[in-house]
């Protein structure tokens, strides 16, 4: 079985798809607040919450900084 990191051809695609995922996510949530994912997930403030922690690590690990 094929892993999903495998479909890319670097780290830093992989990367960028990730963010390039939380941030459409945040999106979808931030306008249906109250509503369902597609998968019969509510969206609540505390998920909202949690996708923005793990979308703001992702940015920061990203971020290289030359001092």
């Amino acid at each position: 079985m094929e892993n999903f990191a495998d479909k890319f051809e670097s780290e830093q695609e992989l990367h960028d798809w990730l963010i390039s995922f939380y941030e459409k996510q945040l999106q979808k949530f931030l306008n249906d607040i109250g509503g369902t994912t597609e998968y019969g997930v509510k969206i609540t403030p505390r998920i909202i919450k949690v996708t923005m922690n793990r979308y703001s690590q992702l940015l920061e690990k990203n971020i290289v900084t030359d001092w």
